[in-house]
């Protein structure tokens, strides 16, 4: 399968899997699916036996790659010739019987697995993979035929029977009924009931670990992990952490839909979630903190994404209420600060998009670069927190369980989201949400004034207009502690007297980081990955030849762009910019422009330093130094997990020291009347 049409395809198929059908109460189509994988020989051979419900005419779709043995409707040859587009083979059936039944034979040759990938590379991926390491085969890549009516992929029931080699174990999403090995086989049978977006089938030298365990509603669970035998020492830590998150969010939102689920390891660092598992990388699975982070929140898509569907028309909201009630819930548990300190960082990384780069999060399906990543995470938890705190935990909590009652396996976007909430609020929500969806960018708050009265504290503040409608946190200081207020801004100036307990020294906007807002220069102290969301960012490497192939490498895996050169003579102004070399000729760039040394947080540590620092025009600068060209080689890996980090230390590639410089909040003093 050649690269230009394979990029055709992704183009094709990621469209079509973003606009499926609304369910109906009978799925639209049956797929009963017999296929066999032998990963050394890359070669795969498929059947499959299609229902289609509907009189309408619909399009029957392949990979382009494929070679079709046979192909019948109603039991009678397809004569219709299949036409090549964007990488498919796209067979359009006219319109015909209420229930139409297709049966598809066919087989090729998959591309091999695809080594030394990041990340980011894997985000979308839809290449059809095959090796005895691991074997991947995602539903957009088309490896099985999609029925697609009126430019929608429809959602189907499924039944896979998967065959593979004696030493290799597979599955799909969905409940394993059988699996048997005889004459140097395995083969495994798995059904999925329910509405489906479509079959992910993954394959690898799987060594299998069980637990059973008993849902909310009584129903037995098999837990599994199909892990490299490398990880096998890790199964039941991981199968015990699984039993905790479903009873945790049985409890929170209600029984768990499907009937198993699994922890697969993946030769590449994927980290993707399916109904009823997910696949991640196997040096991932290796991190000792996964279990209590990532974990939890593949977990948690079970429910939000995979098993209520997000409407990607109107914006996919599963990814921030999943990040809200996983990863941010875990930090709420721990403590106060850290919780705190993850808001923080939110509003850092959404302070740091600059103005017009950003998006509504009506537009966001998908993380496909850091301001996705943002925008799609970071703004929708934080839109979940304020409708808590606006709502109450208990509200809340029951809008959850509404919305989990009322839409599962249901195409879902924020209209009806929003309808659940508003049932259990008994309130309208729709100038909340509509702000906050619609608008692309944040607003910007100034405290301008705040004097004492006899009544308390009159404070004075503006936004800009069109004004939001904002619940904004104050904070009153004095000698007998803090109170908390909040108030209500929905114009662009606006002055408010807040009771006081007593004498009132200061007013604090905002101090816990609890409301959607662009970050002030003081509050939002430079870190790495402003420089990734600043398309301007230009880069400068600095020192002997060596230095320039990492130093480019490093820029690559740091940046979402190709960075302009920035010349060493000139003067640091309005530009985001990214210095990498060696340390002495940092240290002499820096001298030469008047700019600050490497601080004591990073001086003298490590072999490779990176600190941030803010020009006076406002625009950030990244300094990575070096002792020598393979210590930042070294660094190119972990280097960009740490792009939240105002500072950081490594040493043979590894992560020694690293921090965020201190933020604080808008305070003014209160003013008094003379005498």
């Amino acid at each position: 399968m050649s690269s230009p049409l394979r990029f055709a395809l992704v183009l094709v198929a990621c469209l079509l899997v973003a606009r499926f059908a609304h369910a109906a109460p009978a799925v639209p189509v049956s797929q009963d699916i017999a296929v066999e994988l032998d990963p050394a020989a890359r070669s795969l051979h498929g059947e499959a036996e299609i229902t289609v419900r509907g009189s309408g005419g619909f399009d029957l779709l392949l990979e382009d790659g494929f070679t079709v043995e046979t192909a019948t409707l109603d039991g009678r040859p397809l004569t219709v010739r299949p036409r090549r587009e964007g990488g498919l083979l796209r067979w359009p059936i006219p319109s015909g019987d209420e229930i139409r039944s297709l049966r598809l034979v066919w087989h090729g040759t998959l591309e091999p697995l695809a080594r030394g990938m990041e990340h980011r590379d894997t985000l979308g991926q839809r290449r059809l993979t095959a090796d005895p390491e691991g074997s991947f085969l995602p539903a957009g890549g088309a490896w099985y035929p999609l029925v697609v009516r009126a430019g929608e992929l429809l959602l189907h029931d499924y039944r896979v029977t998967l065959t593979l080699p004696a030493g290799q174990r597979g599955l799909v999403a969905g409940t394993r009924v059988a699996e048997t090995e005889a004459g140097g086989r395995i083969t495994a049978r798995f059904e999925f009931p329910h509405p489906s977006e479509g079959v992910d089938l993954i394959a690898g030298p799987y060594r299998v670990d069980e637990i059973t365990a008993r849902s909310a509603d009584g129903r037995e669970l098999a837990l599994r992990t199909y892990f490299h035998p490398e990880l096998a020492p890790l199964a039941a830590d991981y199968l015990a952490s699984v039993r905790d998150y479903l009873a945790l969010y049985e409890d929170w939102i209600g029984s768990y839909p499907f009937s198993s689920f699994s922890v697969v390891s993946s030769p590449t660092p994927t980290g993707f979630g399916m109904p009823s598992l997910t696949y991640l990388g196997v040096e991932v699975l290796k991190l000792p903190f996964i279990r209590t982070t990532s974990l939890g929140h593949e977990v948690l898509h079970n429910w939000w994404g995979n098993g209520v569907y997000p409407d990607y028309g109107s914006g996919n909201w599963s990814e921030g209420l999943t990040t809200f009630m996983a990863d941010y819930a875990y930090a709420e548990r721990e403590s106060a600060d850290k919780a705190r300190a993850m808001r923080l960082g939110w509003l850092r990384d959404l302070s740091g998009i600059p103005p017009g780069a950003d998006r509504p999060l009506t537009a966001f399906t998908s993380r496909s670069h850091g301001i996705s990543q943002a925008v799609g995470y970071s703004k929708t938890a934080m839109l979940f927190l304020m409708l808590r705190e606006r709502l109450g935990t208990e509200t809340f909590d029951r809008g959850v369980r509404r919305l989990w009652r009322d839409r599962q396996f249901r195409l879902t976007g924020w209209d009806e989201l929003r309808a659940a909430f508003e049932a259990e609020a008994k309130e309208d929500l729709g100038s909340f949400f509509t702000q906050w969806l619609t608008r692309a960018g944040l607003p910007e708050l100034t405290l301008e004034a705040a004097r004492a009265t006899p009544e308390g504290v009159a404070v004075t503040l503006a936004q800009g207009s069109p004004a939001y409608e904002l619940d904004v946190p104050l904070q009153l200081g004095g000698p007998g502690g803090t109170t908390n207020r909040r108030v209500r801004l929905d114009q662009p100036r606006q002055t408010f007297v807040l009771p006081a307990d007593g004498p009132a020294h200061t007013v604090t906007l905002d101090p816990d980081s609890r409301l959607l807002r662009r970050l002030g220069r003081d509050e939002a102290p430079p870190i790495l990955r402003e420089l990734q969301l600043d398309r301007a960012s230009a880069l400068l490497v600095v020192g002997e030849a060596g230095y320039t192939e990492p130093a480019e490498k490093l820029a690559a895996r740091l940046l979402d762009h190709v960075p302009a050169a920035q010349p060493a003579d000139t003067m640091p102004s309005d530009t985001p910019l990214l210095v990498i070399g060696a340390q002495a000729e940092i240290a002499g760039w820096l001298a030469r422009h008047g700019l600050p040394p490497a601080p004591p947080e990073v001086a003298g540590r490590g072999d490779v330093r990176m600190w941030t620092l803010r020009l006076a025009s406002g625009a950030p600068v990244a300094l990575v130094a070096a002792d020598s060209p393979a210590a930042l080689a070294a660094a190119i890996r972990p280097l960009p997990h740490y792009r939240q980090q105002s500072w950081l230390v490594l040493e043979a590639g590894k992560a020694r020291d690293r921090g965020v410089w201190p933020a604080k909040a808008p305070s003014i003093p209160v003013a008094r009347s003379p005498g």
